[in-house]
């Protein structure tokens, strides 16, 4: 299953490894580092302001949309359809 994270782009929800509220990331210099330390992998979605970043296996996405947005779409995904 893949899960819409902004813009045009589209993520496996297998390669996801975390979704991560981008205000939270100010505050956090470890997260800061490990942005730096991978900014070749950074795919920049926004064009008003980021609210949320996608760690997958292979890239780092800078979202538009809110985590708990995300959050939901992948809950959605991740239910059955029949039971």
């Amino acid at each position: 299953m893949y899960i819409h994270i902004g813009e045009d782009a589209m993520v496996r929800m297998g390669d996801i490894v975390a979704i991560m509220d981008a205000q939270s990331l100010e505050a956090s210099q470890i997260m800061e580092r490990f942005l730096k330390d991978n900014d070749s992998a950074i795919v920049d979605l926004c064009r008003n302001g980021c609210k949320s970043i996608i760690i997958t296996d292979f890239k780092i996405y800078l979202s538009p949309l809110a985590s708990a947005t995300l959050k939901k779409r992948t809950e959605k995904m991740s239910k059955p359809i029949f039971k």
